[in-house]
């Protein structure tokens, strides 16, 4: 293994300049006298010293290591200068037990010597990531009295934070600081990035405050930690805080920066913030970059503006960054919400042309906007010419185009697409097993739906909420009370809670099926328990029962009490009871009602 020697050398006798020290340690330097003296053993001894020193200087460590066990066979002692550079290679490529022999040799040659052994130890181990041969260096320096070089606390801590031990980098340095010792600023600049990036930002920005007040070399990347560990716990004031720390020292953005700001603001929904910063880029002059324009069209998009961010993929072509497929990708699932599906196919026409290669993703988000565009024949179509082609096509695609094929009614093809994505080696996951249940489910194939359902199980891939609410409804609506009873059971012990929607949706089907009794019967037993089960949502469905058979009083005494329960009625509420209140003469009543939405939705 070679090394760089300058990554190995120390100066041996710290805080000695005889020998012109300045980081690296120099062989001896022997008087003519000496040389001319030394005869027999002292003069192989010199010559063996000078060759370890040589070796090492080439990187060539376990020759040196060679070299130092023929003296040791010859009862020959080297230099306790020579031993400690040795000592430091050995550590640096992991020879640890080697390292710890040569160390015993070095110990014997004074105080001087054992404080720079145990730098050098400490700092070889730590550039070969050794944590627990570190900890047990630092344990026994300081039983030894010895003080540790800030150079070596330097490498331990940098060792420390890159082996994920952020705590204990950090109690290191806090145990500095507790023995009266400064430190060095290159220990926090590696403490800001780490505890930014694990979640402790509030610990980064104390560690940057102490860096800023010891006039630390502040760079944009220390605030930049800073602010993105705040932005990704969407923290905006204490963002803006950074940002102004930044501004009382006179520390430029870079394009980081820019980035991350953008990003946060889009995220909170300030796109006029984000634009005007976009803008500010410009005008200092910081260029940006793929990143920056995804962002932007990413932003615009979630405002459904689709003809700004298609703007902003020009103007990112006009200033020569060439879009990447994240980029495209996230212009197609604007284009796509947007119902532009002819720009959208455009785009994968675009893509060829630049050589970059649509994705799954691509074609994913392309067949999902077809099917909610109502382009069926259009989605089934690009499905089939993209599905041989290596690497465009995964699970997601297939249950894109399922999802389509459902919503066109064309159950039987969703079926048939389903098996030949099981066929072709995609495992189904929850959502293509969710998404096929719900097709069979809604066009009255209940027990195929519920065949697959026992199927997924059997797979490993469990049922959530949502499949179990699917099916209750939909046997709930076909009168089937046995599956609806076994599916409720089923769902109580495999520990999947119901939510409002299960018994919204299990009102509603047996409203339909003419189960009302059992439809009044479960809202009462909702009623006695409360808790988030109730809701607007689960009136509404018993609401829509009663009135469907009529039941105007019974109906009208829950609306009232809807209140009681500190639930609001919706514009969906005053749409279904306030007609057949009027059908039914029911004048006061409906004076009533027409009053309490004026003043719920007057605003």
């Amino acid at each position: 293994m070679v090394l760089n020697y300058q990554d190995i050398g120390h100066c041996g006798t710290a805080g000695s300049s005889s020998n012109g020290c300045n980081g690296t340690i120099r062989p001896p330097v022997l008087s003519r006298k000496q040389c001319l003296s030394d005869t027999g053993a002292g003069y192989e001894s010199t010559l063996r010293t000078r060759q370890i020193y040589s070796l090492c200087q080439q990187g060539l460590i376990e020759e040196a290591y060679h070299v130092f066990k023929e003296m040791k066979a010859m009862d020959m002692v080297a230099t306790g200068d020579a031993l400690y550079i040795l000592v430091s290679g050995l550590a640096l490529i992991g020879h640890l037990e080697d390292a710890y022999r040569v160390s015993v040799e070095l110990k014997g040659t004074g105080p001087v010597h054992k404080k720079a052994l145990y730098g050098a130890l400490i700092t070889g181990l730590s550039k070969s990531g050794h944590v627990e041969q570190i900890e047990k260096c630092c344990k026994e320096s300081h039983e030894s009295g010895l003080k540790i070089p800030m150079k070596s606390f330097k490498a331990m801590i940098s060792t420390l934070v890159k082996s994920g031990l952020a705590r204990k980098a950090y109690d290191l340095y806090l145990m500095l600081k507790a023995k009266g010792r400064h430190p060095d600023l290159l220990i926090l600049d590696n403490l800001i990035f780490a505890w930014s990036e694990n979640g402790e930002v509030d610990i980064a920005y104390s560690l940057l405050q102490e860096l800023r007040s010891r006039s630390g070399a502040l760079r944009p990347g220390l605030f930049n930690a800073v602010i993105k560990g705040y932005a990704l716990e969407k923290r905006f004031d204490d963002v803006l805080k950074v940002v102004q720390d930044m501004k009382n020292d006179h520390v430029q953005y870079d394009l980081v920066t820019y980035n991350t700001l953008i990003d946060m603001h889009g995220k909170h929904g300030k796109l006029a913030d984000a634009l005007r910063i976009y803008r500010d880029m410009g005008e200092k002059g910081i260029h940006p970059d793929v990143f920056t324009f995804t962002t932007l069209i990413d932003i615009l998009g979630r405002s459904m503006l689709a003809d700004e961010a298609y703007e902003i993929l020009k103007d990112m072509k006009g200033l020569g960054v060439r879009p990447n497929v994240i980029t495209y990708n996230t212009l197609f699932k604007v284009l796509g919400k947007s119902g532009h599906i002819q720009a959208a196919s455009l785009i994968v026409e675009e893509m060829a042309e630049q050589g970059i290669s649509p994705d799954a993703f691509t074609f994913s988000s392309l067949i999902d906007s077809l099917g909610r565009a109502s382009r069926f024949s259009a989605a089934r179509s690009l499905f089939e010419r993209i599905k041989t082609k290596t690497g465009v096509v995964d699970v997601v695609t297939y249950t894109a185009l399922i999802r389509a094929m459902n919503k066109s009614g064309q159950v039987d093809v969703s079926l048939a697409y389903f098996k030949e994505m099981k066929a072709s080696g995609y495992s189904p996951n929850l959502m293509a097993y969710s998404t096929l249940i719900d097709g069979l489910a809604k066009s009255g194939r209940l027990e195929e739906g519920y065949y697959y359902f026992q199927e997924m199980e059997g797979c490993g891939c469990y049922p959530n909420v949502i499949v179990y609410n699917t099916l209750i409804h939909n046997f709930a609506k076909a009168g089937r009370r046995d599956f609806v009873e076994q599916l409720m059971a089923d769902m109580d012990s495999k520990g999947v809670h119901p939510d409002p929607y299960t018994y919204s949706g299990l009102i509603d089907g047996y409203g339909k099926s003419g189960y009302i009794q059992e439809a009044q019967e479960i809202f009462k037993d909702l009623k006695l328990r409360g808790g988030a089960c109730l809701n607007v949502a689960v009136f509404n469905s018993i609401l829509t029962a009663l009135l469907r058979e009529t039941l105007i009083d019974e109906a009208l005494e829950l609306f009232y009490e809807m209140p009681k329960f500190d639930i609001s009625p919706n514009e969906r509420t005053y749409k279904l009871i306030l007609s057949p209140v009027k059908f039914a003469g029911r004048f006061r009543d409906l004076e009533r009602i027409m009053e309490l939405q004026h003043l719920a939705f007057k605003h």
